[in-house]
């Protein structure tokens, strides 16, 4: 079966998908920051960021995956981004803690040029150190 096949990689993507609208949805509606920092896509593709590390066989399988959970979170926040941008509606996407102090049009950009260079690559690290990790920690139990 093909990698991307594989149910684990549509599940992932769809849960982020999942918890992206949710959290705007909760944003929107005027639910207070702090009950909507819960829901959280990062928490989700940290999860995935070890389940890949674990579950993948090749240094190409986890670049893909990284890619492939990445993507779906830097949809979510451009249009996030775009839609505040475009309303003026504040959300918790856009906060001084989020921003860094940036405007919301660097803000978009920045999420959008990351999503598809560094951000991936983050997540990829994280891979590759959970794929190290175990593969040390199997040359050790089998000594």
């Amino acid at each position: 079966m093909s990698f991307l096949q594989r149910p684990a990689i549509k599940v992932f993507v769809g849960a982020i998908l999942l918890m992206g609208v949710i959290r705007f949805a909760l944003t929107v509606s005027g639910v207070p920051d702090s009950t909507v920092t819960y829901f959280s896509m990062s928490a989700i593709i940290m999860t995935a960021m070890v389940y890949f590390g674990i579950a993948t066989e090749s240094h190409k399988e986890r670049l893909k995956a990284a890619w492939i959970v990445v993507f779906p979170y830097m949809l979510i926040e451009v249009a996030a981004l775009v839609h505040t941008w475009v309303t003026g509606q504040r959300t918790i996407f856009h906060t001084e803690e989020t921003s860094l102090g940036f405007p919301i049009a660097m803000h978009t950009i920045g999420h959008l040029v990351g999503g598809l260079t560094w951000e991936p690559l983050a997540v990829f690290i994280g891979m590759e150190l959970v794929w190290g990790i175990g593969a040390l920690m199997r040359k050790v139990r089998d000594r």
